[in-house]
């Protein structure tokens, strides 16, 4: 069998009996041809490693499993990690270790790399943009630079487990907080569509365009400061006679009454833009003016 496998990860197909607490996993079909010692397995949503085949129904993990017993676990997943590396499970993926797993057996983090992430600009900016295994490694020099280094371990097919991908259960590793399956491109940068009356003053209205990779709808929120330096977030407050935002959560913010409070003359405001697994991107910074053309 391979040294390294071909799918970062991949659903397995029926069901499984596990017990909380119990390393014994007993699979509802034959999986001789899909689970080998090594390899991930997700149950729950949490990832294990097998330690031990039993049988081509019956499974061991590296440790016990940890949520509640089901005679009938669905939802189940497969990882064909580097099998001399071990760098998923191995010592469980407990509250502390969510991001990377244990990593007992060996420190250095691989991660499957597929065609989508490949081509995700937050990825590139880190090193990585090829497909396969990839050893990804970031630290903080004395300086205080962030510093990152990418080196391609095996270099797969362009299409490397992108045809494998089962939405349901993910399209790969818990690994989005590294690397991102979706990347937000911001269209159009904040701007001002409009003036808004209210009993006092007018207001102003700023909207921002974006979009998101593979299906992906954005979400907003937004920030104000003072001078550039110092952001809080916006927070929906609108009340007669007093400065107030609305939108705050959408890609159209509405500022009214901007010259009334003190804390809202010439302030500046940008949009933080957030999607599922996509690191967040920051608009650039307008400042809302009291006075003369927004």
């Amino acid at each position: 069998m391979s040294q390294w496998g071909k799918l970062d990860r991949v659903n397995l197909p029926g069901t499984a009996t596990v017990a909380q607490n119990f390393a014994n996993v007993v699979f509802s079909q034959s999986q001789t041809a899909n689970v080998a010692i090594g390899y991930g397995l997700v149950i729950a949503n949490v990832e294990y490693a097998i330690a031990n085949i039993v049988s081509a129904t019956q499974v061991t993990l590296d440790v016990n499993y940890e949520a509640t017993s089901s005679a009938t676990q669905g939802g189940l997943a497969l990882q064909q990690q580097p099998k001399g590396l071990r760098t998923y499970g191995w010592g469980g993926q407990g509250a502390a270790n969510l991001l990377n797993g244990a990593n007992t057996v060996n420190v250095r983090n691989v991660y499957g790399i597929d065609a989508i992430e490949a081509n995700v600009a937050s990825n590139k900016a880190k090193g990585i943009s090829h497909t396969g295994w990839v050893h990804y490694q970031t630290w903080t020099n004395t300086q205080g630079t962030v510093r990152n280094r990418a080196e391609v371990l095996v270099a797969m097919s362009k299409n490397f487990n992108k045809s494998n991908v089962d939405v349901n259960v993910g399209a790969d590793a818990t690994d989005d907080a590294v690397i991102a399956d979706n990347q937000i491109v911001i269209t159009a940068q904040p701007a001002n569509t409009g003036r808004t009356a209210n009993a006092q003053f007018f207001g102003a209205s700023y909207s921002i365009t974006a979009t998101g990779t593979n299906g992906m709808v954005p979400t907003y929120s937004w920030q104000k400061s003072p001078n550039l330096l110092v952001w809080t977030d916006v927070i929906n407050t609108p009340y007669a006679g007093a400065v107030g935002f609305t939108g705050n959560t959408t890609a159209n913010l509405v500022v009214s009454n901007v010259y009334l409070g003190i804390n809202t003359v010439n302030i500046y405001i940008r949009a933080l833009v957030s999607g599922n697994a996509a690191a967040t991107v920051t608009s650039d910074a307008v400042q809302v003016l009291a006075n003369g053309p927004q």
